[in-house]
């Protein structure tokens, strides 16, 4: 029996343990700035709004869900190889979505090289994700599958990075409210172009989830993958650049370039069109 004068002790709530597929949403994704540029480049090209997109190496789902949530007129699919992400995305992202905006989203686990339908307006493959395609025959296939499942009308839309900085061995830090975002180039193999990173989380009271995600892939160039997109059959392509702030970091602005003055490290777009 509990003393009057002393009030029960409640239990304290348990805190949620860090997720790695929130924390990298925070640290590396930026749905709404993708949308707005693919919104607008695509109508620059063509004169009217983009309505279907496929999310390539999809993940959780992030950008399809927040293409679907943009308009009510906007249908996504995002495919990935792993379900495991899938349906994490399933739990959290579309989750969040309201009945009639999950409809017009599919997420699937399937394999991007594989022939999909409907065709679509425009296909993104974001965060560098197609870099896991290390040989140029089988770049060559993808972009091949890409060119087959867009509409006439249609873009393939890549982002990348580069710079004399790509190649080195380093751990870079982002600081965010609650937690560190580390980017950690490990091997870099100059012969192949191979390298492997990792993205480690530091959380407080130093815990850290280490090698969160990993990557195997090959840094390609921007020369080489519009080489291979012509290859492929897409009428041509365009390099966006990104713009830098007074204290030499990127703006988060892309414009269309068709030469740019190099820096340590740079991020951009490449858009294939049909």
């Amino acid at each position: 029996m509990t003393p009057k004068n002393r009030r029960p002790k409640r239990k304290k709530p348990k805190r949620r343990k860090p997720d790695r597929h929130e924390l990298y949403q925070l640290s590396v994704q930026e749905p709404e700035a993708d949308i707005e540029f693919l919104q607008n480049t695509f109508h620059e090209r063509y004169g009217r709004p983009p309505r279907l997109l496929r999310e390539d190496f999809g993940g959780t789902a992030y950008l399809a869900s927040s293409w679907v949530a943009d308009n009510e007129n906007n249908s996504a699919w995002a495919i990935d190889l792993d379900n495991e992400p899938l349906e994490w995305g399933a739990r959290h992202n579309a989750a969040r979505l309201t009945e009639a905006q999950r409809a017009r989203l599919a997420l699937v686990q399937g394999n991007v090289l594989d022939r999909q339908d409907p065709p679509v307006d425009i296909i993104a493959a974001f965060n560098f994700s197609y870099f896991t395609f290390q040989k140029r025959r089988q770049m060559l296939q993808y972009f091949r599958r890409a060119h087959a499942n867009l509409r006439d009308e249609g873009l393939f839309v890549l982002d990348l990075y580069g710079g004399p900085e790509a190649q080195q061995l380093i751990e870079e830090t982002t600081e965010h409210e609650d937690f560190s975002y580390v980017w950690d180039q490990d091997e870099f193999d100059p012969i192949q172009g191979r390298m492997v990173c990792y993205i480690h989380f530091d959380l407080p009271k130093g815990k850290r989830i280490e090698k969160a995600f990993t990557y195997d892939w090959r840094l390609w160039t921007l020369p080489e993958l519009r080489e291979i997109l012509e290859d492929a059959g897409f009428a041509g392509s365009e390099a966006y650049w990104e713009g830098i702030d007074e204290d030499g970091d990127g703006d988060g602005v892309y414009t269309r370039q068709e030469t740019a003055e190099n820096t340590d490290s740079w991020i951009a777009y490449i858009v294939g069109y049909k």
